[in-house]
């Protein structure tokens, strides 16, 4: 009997030995907007902080998102990027950008790299708002958000000892806390929804098959959305009608600057970076208010973003959010959240939860987890640590998200911020 051997996408046979595929439904093909795609797999979001000190995304990035491609998935959605250098845009150290023509450069690669795989693949923009880490801020900056306020949580991304060890830190582990956020002008709303529609742009300049624009986890769109870190009593603000309002506007100028050729989705969640309990008043209730409210807007898909997909944090209603958000959008619906094997994505399409599944860590993990699911052989999953995440080792040093190649930094971040024209 010949050894099994995979093929991306589709049912892998050999002479006399058939692989029996698995979850049908994973594995049909489905229409999003424009896009043909194989199987119901997306490739989450996954912040790294691997890409240069300027932003430019590297080759270990063109390696990192090929080999997922080459691993199976039908959609591949990008780590958050910062599209413009204004308004504390940039949210962590070493973050990919899409504003100059490095950057564009360097995006370009990764996306000929997952092309050639025959997987598209999206860009997902995001501003983080008041949870920008404020050594990315430049000197007296202040973060923006929806109002007055302040995250109660510290930079993430900087909480275990190897970590430590890589960056020379002795002692206690430093917290770099967020600043108070000042509330954006209206205005000034105008203008980061005009920089995500510029970022859109160049996306498509470096080949992407789309973008998704980032409201979810606690980054700026969040703070709008989210009816606890929005005080604002204007035109956004005050009503899920309101509190949508921003992230309408954004998909509204990037359809305008990308076109109908594009991909458009939008991610949502309850969490945030700095709340990892987040829940929404109204609980489900507000969630369908959010998909009314969203019927019209130019994304072609929601992204719901959760620990587990069908965890509400309401008592009153056991819904699944983003099946209120399917029903009261009537938009596709792609669900992330504790789907870690086939039965898991097979559920959430069953049920009419959602259209499509975006797996994260277990795609870290194995970036075969497609072929390996499909073929329901058993397999000796290593557990997920930030230490050490793969079996066999691909990619391994290349953490999830700790591999940074700035190591010098110091917690005192006054003393670090980046000067203007740190990207010329």
């Amino acid at each position: 009997m010949r050894k099994k051997q995979w093929r991306h996408g589709e049912q892998a046979a050999t002479s006399g030995d058939t692989v029996t595929a698995h979850f049908e439904k994973t594995f049909s093909a489905y229409q999003l907007g424009p896009l043909q795609l194989r199987n119901r797999i997306v490739m989450a979001p996954l912040t790294r902080q691997s890409a240069e000190d300027d932003g430019t995304p590297n080759d270990e990035m063109v390696a990192y998102y090929a080999r997922r491609a080459r691993g199976g998935v039908g959609l591949i959605i990008t780590e958050g990027t910062f599209e413009n250098d204004e308004l504390g845009c940039v949210a962590y150290l070493n973050q990919p950008g899409i504003v100059t023509e490095r950057h564009i450069a360097g995006w370009r690669k990764v996306v000929d790299a997952v092309h050639a795989h025959k997987v598209p693949i999206l860009l997902q923009l995001m501003h983080g708002g008041r949870v920008s880490d404020p050594r990315c801020l430049y000197s007296g900056e202040q973060p923006v958000s929806a109002g007055d306020t302040q995250s109660p949580g510290w930079v993430l991304y900087t909480d275990n000892d190897y970590e430590k060890q890589i960056r020379g830190i002795e002692g206690d582990w430093p917290k770099v806390t967020f600043p108070p956020a000042r509330a954006l002008t209206v205005a000034e709303i105008e203008r980061i929804a005009d920089g995500f529609a510029e970022g859109a742009a160049r996306a498509v300049e470096a080949g992407f098959d789309g973008v998704e624009i980032h409201g979810a986890n606690g980054y700026l769109l969040y703070q709008f959305v989210h009816p606890n870190t929005n005080p604002r009593t204007d035109e956004y603000g005050g009503s899920p009608e309101n509190n949508v309002r921003f992230a309408k506007l954004a998909c509204q100028r990037v359809r305008e600057a990308i076109g109908p050729d594009k991909v458009i989705t939008l991610r949502l969640s309850q969490d945030g970076v700095d709340d990892f309990t987040g829940a929404w008043p109204g609980g489900v209730a507000y969630a369908r208010a959010i998909g009314m409210a969203l019927a019209d807007c130019d994304a072609d898909a929601l992204h719901w973003s959760s620990f587990a997909w069908n965890q509400n944090r309401d008592p009153s209603d056991p819904t699944p959010m983003p099946t209120a958000l399917r029903e009261a959008s009537g938009k596709p619906v792609i669900v992330n959240g504790g789907i870690v094997d086939g039965t898991n994505a097979e559920e959430v399409l069953e049920t009419g939860a959602g259209d499509l599944v975006a797996v994260g860590r277990p795609l870290f993990a194995q970036p075969d987890w497609p072929h390996i699911i499909r073929s329901g052989e058993p397999y000796p999953w290593a557990p997920f640590t930030r230490k050490y995440v793969i079996r066999p080792p691909y990619d391994y040093e290349h953490g999830y998200p700790v591999a940074l190649p700035q190591l010098d930094w110091d917690p005192d971040f006054a003393n670090t911020r980046r000067k203007p024209g740190w990207m010329d």
